[in-house]
This record gives structure tokens, sequence and C-alpha cells, in this order.
């Protein structure tokens, strides 16, 4: 069972502060870059819920994203709703979406299930992208109007934290709880946790529920930020470089889909900037990152840290 600590919780925080002091060191024009990938690395997280924690790889995480965001965009802009109102219209649909999504894809396990999550996802970019009435169609949707309170970029940035924050303290307590400790004995064996009398499609099922709750208070976040939606957060390409993202930093350690997410999207900006062939240089550093970081980058970190830490203490005990 992972343990809800303080030093998990520090680490948290201390992550959640980097966030917070980063406009003081960048440029304005840079922040809203900032928001958003503060944004993907909730989304990230609440993926990883399933694809470290209970061992589905999902491929559909982006309909949760899109769903919020639209959800809200529909709300403000069709029929007239408050931002607030909106927001929690997008989080009372999202429990039985998710839970029809979870019905459907369990169906399937392994490679199918991940096949099955992206087709639903995709049906779901095929509706919006394709009803100009409603959702703009491939135009999307903009001028979305946040409260009074969120206008600013640094206000937009701080709430995206705030919110970031909260959520990867209710997913550590509940990777914390004997909830938690199930879905990591289903991910390793789940025939071994039905034979103790445990049924793993229901914990399967809660954590798919959980998983898309939360991240479409990430859509509900996204839709405030950017102030505009596009049919592609649906899309199967977001909801795979969200993965990449949770593979890229370790999906075995709690903060690696925020190292994931740093890593991926603070290159594609950087290198947009001064390079015409960023999606090279991006995809050439994906690729070096799974050769010599298998297991991701983040638990490779962590390893490197003990073995520091065990050198200084054979040092010390060697000096004495």
């Amino acid at each position: 069972m992972e343990r809800f600590t303080a030093r998990r919780l520090a680490a948290l925080l201390a992550a959640g502060l980097v966030l917070c002091l980063l406009p003081l060191l960048i440029s304005p024009a840079t922040l809203p870059e900032i928001t958003r990938i503060t944004v993907l690395a909730g989304v990230a997280m609440c993926l990883n819920l399933l694809v470290g924690t209970t061992g589905l790889i999902s491929m559909g995480q982006g309909l949760f994203l899109g769903f919020g965001a639209y959800a809200v965009a529909l709300g403000t802009l069709r029929y007239g709703l408050g931002y607030g109102q909106a927001a929690l219209i997008a989080l009372a649909l999202s429990l039985p979406l998710s839970l029809v999504v979870a019905l459907i894809s369990l169906r399937a396990k392994h490679l199918f299930f991940g096949l099955l999550t992206m087709a639903i996802g995709q049906v779901g970019f095929v509706l919006v992208a394709r009803n100009y009435e409603l959702t703009g169609g491939d135009d999307g949707l903009i001028g979305i109007e946040p409260p009074a309170w969120l206008q600013s970029d640094l206000a937009q940035h701080y709430f995206a934290v705030a919110v970031f924050v909260v959520v990867c303290i209710v997913l550590l307590q509940l990777l914390a709880s004997p909830f938690g400790s199930t879905l990591g004995a289903i991910r390793d064996n789940p025939d071994r946790v039905a034979s103790l009398g445990g049924n793993p499609k229901l914990y399967e099922i809660a954590a798919m529920v959980i998983g898309g709750v939360l991240t479409t208070v990430f859509g509900v976040v996204w839709a405030a930020t950017e102030g505009g939606v596009e049919p592609n957060l649906f899309s199967w390409v977001t909801s795979a470089l969200l993965l990449m993202m949770v593979a890229l930093g370790g999906r075995s350690i709690f903060l690696g889909p925020l190292l994931g997410v740093a890593i991926l999207e603070v290159s594609r900006v950087y290198l947009h900037k001064v390079s015409t062939n960023s999606d090279l240089f991006v995809g050439a550093l994906v690729i070096a990152c799974a050769v010599f970081f298998p297991e991701g980058v983040g638990p490779a970190l962590q390893g490197l840290l003990r073995r520091m830490g065990m050198g200084k203490a054979a040092t010390r005990e060697a000096v004495q």
C-alpha cells in the first residue's frame, strides 16, 4: 500500500510552489503555456491512476478532458449559464459518462481495452467535429468568459495550480487507502484478488469513474484558461500524447506524469521557437528517453538519488 507520508506531501507542495513561482521567472507571454502544461500535468496524473496504479492502458482519456471543456463552453456560450453553473453540470454529467465508458471498455482486456477506449474517444471527436450548429464543428468554440476573478493570465495560472495540487492530494490519499492497495493488487495479479473474494471488475470500474470525473475537472479548468475549445481535445492524438507523458515521466512514481509533461511540453515549446523542425527533435528526444530510461525518467532519477545517498552514507561510515 502507498503511504500518505509527510515526505510525499512535501514533494507535491514543492512542485506546486515551483509552479507558483514560475510567473516571476518567465516572460508574461509564456505564462499561458505554463498554465496549459499545468492542466495537462493534472490530466496525466489522473490517467496514471488507470495506467500505473490499476494497469489499464487507456487510450481515451482525452474524451473526458474534451467533455469538461465543451460542457462549459456550451453552457456559457449557447445557454447563457455562468461559469460555475456550467462547471457543476459538467461534473455531474461526467459521472454517468465515465460509468458508461467503463462498462463498455472493460468488456475487453489488454490491447483491445485500449482500442475500445480509443474508439469511444473518436466517437466523441466525430460527434463534436461534425455538429457545426451546436459545437462549432472543426472550428470549435471561442469567447468563453471566465468569472471576473479569473480574467487575468496570472489568476488563471494560480487557479490551475490550485486545482492541480488539490486533485493530486485526493489521488495521493486514494492511493494510500485500502482501495488504492486493491487496485495495485489487481494490476499485479487480478486472479489472486478474485480468488480472495474480491471483484476486480468492480474496482476497475470505480477507478475509471474516478479518473474520468477528475479529468473532467481539468477540462473545466481548460475552458476557463484557454478561452476556447476545439475537437482535437477528444482526439486519439491527445490521448496518445497523455499516455506518452505518463510513460516518459514514469508510471511507477507518484509525480512521474508531471515530470513527463514537463519534458515533452517544455521541449516542444522551446524547440518550436528556435526551429521549424521542432516535432523532429521532440520525436528524437522521446526515442532517446525510451532507449535510455525504459521505466521512465522519474524512476531513473529516483534511483540515482538513492545511490548518491547510499554513497554518502558509506563515506560517512568509512570516515567514522
